[in-house]
């Protein structure tokens, strides 16, 4: 009849090299019996003494990987903070360049921006999961092929401290976002009063299609004014907030989406400068595809950009001493 502790010991070992299982086996019963021979002395019961002494060691297969000197996970604290970085840089870096070279393709192969955005992506994510899991297994292997042979890691100290990012909302570049909404606004209105391109004989071309003067063009006009209204309220609070992150959502969306929506439809240029232009047709509608991902990825990115800055200010005090976000938040007198 088997007892508690020649089960546990089988558990244990099972899990042992071959060679090692009888000097585990010893040492392990030896341990237990002693144990148990302790409880029996303090008074106990020899059989709940058992019970308790196999329960105290606890799960077998653990208890085998600690015998053995087996990392109990897949990358170790010596070599996670290294996996972690590198992760970091090469799954940024493989996941925008493949995204980016497909795009480029897709463009030149003539294929519309839906199709070819989600090509891209999928592809783009396909790849950055298959870096990742390689990346994973190559320091899976070399925690325990290296395991007690690795050099110890150089010795922190302060002089490795980063410094504190700053979140306030600087002059600099509020002014360079009042500036560049400006530009956009004089731009769009000095190329349908002055810049056109001329034929040979002189007839100017406008480069916008003129029916976007009734709706289109007026609300990009406005949405500008107001994006320089939010950079000025922005620079006035001092630092970013949610609510903030939030109407920059609402900006983008609304400058996005549409913008998106006309240049892949084609109805962005006017007829006559698509017509004039017919032989480099090709390079044109590459280059309106081309705007259309700018405009996504520049959306996207400002986006993530809003939330990751409200998200650091967040314990920084605004110009004033008082978080607009935190109105709701107070208790009432």
């Amino acid at each position: 009849m088997t007892t508690l502790t020649d089960r546990y010991v089988w558990a244990v070992t099972r899990h042992v090299p071959p060679g090692r299982r009888a000097v585990v086996a010893e040492r392990l019963q030896t341990e237990i019996a002693a144990a148990v021979a302790a409880k029996v002395a303090a008074g106990a019961d020899p059989g709940d003494a058992e019970t308790a002494v196999i329960a105290e060691l606890g799960d077998p297969e653990r208890r085998a990987a600690n015998t053995e000197g087996r990392p109990n996970y897949l990358i170790g604290p010596e070599l996670y903070f290294d996996y972690r970085r590198l992760m970091i840089i090469v799954l940024s870096a493989v996941a925008a360049s493949v995204f980016g070279a497909l795009v480029l393709v897709e463009v030149l192969a003539g294929q519309s921006l839906w199709p070819m955005l989600s090509t891209a992506f999928s592809v783009a994510f396909s790849v950055t999961v298959q870096v990742g899991f390689w990346i994973t297994v190559a320091f899976a292997v070399i925690e325990r092929v290296t395991r007690g042979r690795r050099p110890h890691s150089r010795e922190w100290d302060v002089s490795n401290l980063p410094a504190i990012p700053t979140t306030r909302v600087g002059l600099a570049e509020t002014i360079a976002a009042v500036l560049a909404y400006l530009l956009f606004i004089g731009l769009v209105i000095w190329q349908r009063n002055i810049w056109a391109v001329e034929t040979a004989g002189g007839t100017p071309l406008p480069v916008l299609n003129p029916t976007l003067w009734d709706f289109w063009i007026p609300w990009f006009l406005v949405l500008a004014a107001l994006e320089i209204a939010f950079a000025l309220i922005a620079f006035a609070i001092g630092r970013w907030t949610w609510t903030l992150a939030w109407v920059n959502v609402a900006l983008n969306l609304a400058f996005a989406v549409p913008a998106v929506g006309l240049l892949s439809s084609g109805s962005i240029l006017s007829k006559q400068f698509t017509t004039t232009f017919r032989p480099v047709e090709p390079i044109i509608h590459a280059a309106v595809s081309v705007v259309a991902v700018l405009v996504v990825v520049g959306a996207v990115a400002d986006i993530f950009s809003g939330f990751r800055k409200a998200y650091l200010g967040r314990a920084e005090p605004p110009k004033g001493g008082r978080d607009p976000d935190s109105a709701d938040r107070e208790p009432a007198d």
